[in-house]
């Protein structure tokens, strides 16, 4: 069972991304899931974006994020700080996994939300390194 916080969240989150879909995990988190990013800045149109809310979730912040398909470079080499194939903790599926952090503790409960999380996921993704 996921925290009234995450589902609160989850539902602000659905309103602006409608496909959105929340999975509970056996530990208390949540394996959210966004379909069809749009990503201009990679040579996919678009991709499913998938991150984990956390157990202690909104205190404890997100952390790192999925997405499908694989990303490469224009050179066809694997973006800095990402790892193909990678199992998203809990769930059994393997993924294209960035690691994402929350810089220098500026995760605030009572600010931050779900859709925080997405963005800086995208902000990431804006990126091509």
């Amino acid at each position: 069972m996921v925290s009234p916080v995450i589902e609160q969240h989850f539902v602000r989150l659905k309103e602006r991304y409608p496909n959105a879909t929340l999975s509970p995990l056996a530990n208390g988190a949540a394996l959210i899931t966004v379909p069809k990013c749009a990503l201009p800045a990679w040579l996919v149109p678009e991709a499913t974006i998938r991150f984990i809310a956390p157990n202690g979730y909104s205190v404890a912040s997100p952390d790192n994020f999925w997405v499908e398909p694989n990303l490469y470079l224009t050179n066809q080499s694997v973006p800095k700080n990402s790892g193909q194939n990678n199992q998203i903790p809990e769930t059994g599926i393997a993924a294209h996994w960035f690691s994402w952090h929350v810089e220098g503790g500026r995760w605030s409960p009572n600010v931050h939300d779900l859709q925080t999380w997405l963005a800086l996921c995208f902000k990431r993704l804006q990126v091509r390194e």
